[in-house]
């Protein structure tokens, strides 16, 4: 009586999370996305500490996320 599993939507390299009530309009969040696009994880969460946007707080929170659900779910190496 269960359902069956999904398949995944995501490459094998790649995990998602997601933010839906964040309150900023896209384009100053386009700003701070465009900001760590094509980082890594560590250099991206520490352009995102020292960014004096208001944005760039839930953006981090996102980003942490996915990380953890990067390592945690899908046992990808978090460095890569």
């Amino acid at each position: 009586m269960s359902q069956t599993a999904n398949p995944r939507r995501l490459p094998e390299t790649q995990a998602l999370a997601r933010a839906k009530m964040i309150r900023t309009s896209a384009q100053k969040l386009n700003v701070v996305a465009t900001m760590i696009r094509g980082k890594s994880a560590s250099a991206a969460l520490a352009s995102l500490v020292f960014c004096e946007r208001r944005v760039a707080h839930e953006v981090k929170k996102v980003l942490q996320a996915a990380i953890a659900n990067a390592e945690n779910n899908h046992q990808l190496d978090v460095d890569r």
